[in-house]
């Protein structure tokens, strides 16, 4: 359930991490447009994002020997797409316990993207985006635009 609130610049928004991953991952792929008070309110909203988020990175940081484990599957699969998924599968199940809790991981992730937080972000106006700018990138900042 998501509820705003509205100042001048500014909007209040009630909703899910998810909902705000989406919007930093939209605000990342607009931040190489170029405009000047464009450019900063999407660099202040990605800080002000990055900042309230941060939790739901550190928590899905994988660990050290699950990063080796990923570099050498990836290795395998790249190196032969047809034959590995037999090598990978014997590497996972010599490897069960660090798969488990990297699963296990991501579990905890997907919980913690489910609750609901509250920020405040700087908006855009309809006529301070770019020209340049898409229909798919306004789409996924649809949120901030008044």
């Amino acid at each position: 359930m998501e509820t705003i609130t509205k100042t001048k610049t500014m909007k209040t928004i009630n909703a899910t991490k998810a909902d705000f991953v989406h919007l930093i991952n939209g605000l990342y792929q607009v931040q190489d447009i170029k405009g000047k008070n464009f450019s900063i309110t999407v660099s202040k909203n990605i800080s002000i994002l990055h900042e309230k988020l941060k939790d739901i990175e550190k928590a899905g940081t994988p660990s050290p020997e699950f990063l080796t484990l990923a570099n050498q599957v990836n290795e395998i699969t790249s190196k032969d797409p047809e034959n590995s998924e037999e090598i990978v599968a014997k590497l996972e199940e010599e490897n069960k316990e660090l798969v488990d809790s990297r699963k296990k991981q991501l579990d905890e992730v997907a919980e913690m993207m489910k609750e609901e937080i509250t920020v405040k972000l700087n908006i855009f106006t309809e006529d301070s985006l770019p020209e340049d700018i898409t229909a798919k990138q306004i789409n996924s900042l649809i949120k901030i635009i008044e």
